[in-house]
């Protein structure tokens, strides 16, 4: 399951360049062969038949930050395959866009909210991927907590059990509709049983100096209904619900003496998903052809 935040990557494909640029991101992904946006173009651009791309431009403006746990790789990945749509006119679909996405990025869970917004559930079955948009109260926010420190997702499953009990998958697996009915109701009891965990919080909290003493205090401060661990980490997400900013001052405040630098700030859900613009060189203001992901 995953959701879809108002946090925004913004991609800007310019087919007309002279080669193969990337800008507006970090130095070890400037390398086209080694950024995942440009990856997936290529990927598409195969599966139709096509050659790599050798002219275009690429532009990132991130609102999601690289190993952080809200899915930034996700955001490359559909980035990456709905404008090789728009480049290749391939017209494929929704449905199409969805199940090329799950194939890169090995699982729906970041990739299906990316592209259809919402809170939304998704399997693979037979190659096909079988989804579900879950209704959320508009009473309920989520405040982001990200940290001045990072984990790789590579580093975050290493760090999993190889094995758990059946007692251990019970207890998640049961309170799966406990937390839809939560989410769906804002009801504070229910979000707050729902999202109790013994599959990876306790491993991965370790991963991060002050998680622990975070996760801790927000679950038990009596003004968010809970908190966890977004994705593989480190950020920390917090749910409100009726809230009337008081979450963030108190947090604010929680945080400053920790030992990360916690950047906080509340955000909202995102019903649309990805989203593409075509300009053309005369409408073209700056604005980026829109790739939204919120995890």
């Amino acid at each position: 399951m995953g959701v879809a935040f108002d946090m925004f990557n913004r991609f800007t494909f310019d087919t007309g360049a002279d080669g193969l640029s990337v800008d507006g991101c970090e130095e070890a992904f400037r390398d086209p062969a080694q950024n995942l946006v440009i990856r997936a173009v290529d990927a598409t651009m195969a599966k139709f038949g096509r050659l790599p791309v050798s002219r275009l431009a690429l532009t990132i403006d991130a609102d999601l930050p690289v190993s952080g746990g809200l899915g930034s790789s996700s955001t490359c990945i559909v980035a990456g395959i709905m404008a090789a749509n728009e480049i290749g006119g391939f017209e494929m679909s929704q449905e199409d866009i969805l199940r090329l996405a799950t194939a890169m990025e090995g699982h729906p869970d970041n990739v299906a909210p990316a592209i259809l917004g919402g809170f939304v559930s998704a399997v693979v079955q037979d190659d096909l991927v079988f989804w579900h948009r879950h209704p959320i109260s508009p009473r309920v926010s989520f405040y982001v907590m990200i940290p001045d420190h990072r984990v790789s997702t590579e580093e975050a499953r290493s760090i999993l059990p190889d094995s758990y009990s059946r007692a251990d998958c019970i207890y998640n697996m049961s309170r799966v509709p406990i937390l839809v009915e939560g989410l769906k109701g804002a009801d504070s009891r229910l979000i707050r049983a729902g999202c109790r965990d013994r599959i990876h919080q306790a491993f991965r909290a370790k991963l991060t100096p002050d998680c622990e003493t975070l996760l801790d205090w927000a679950a038990h401060c009596g003004e968010a209904a809970t908190a966890y661990i977004s994705g593989s980490g480190p950020t920390l997400c917090a749910i409100v619900v009726d809230d009337d900013g008081s979450f963030l001052h108190s947090a604010e405040r929680f945080t400053a003496p920790l030992k990360l630098d916690w950047k906080i700030s509340k955000t909202h859900i995102n019903l649309t998903g990805a989203l593409v613009r075509r300009m053309d060189a005369a409408a073209q203001d700056g604005s980026a052809a829109k790739n939204q992901k919120r995890d």
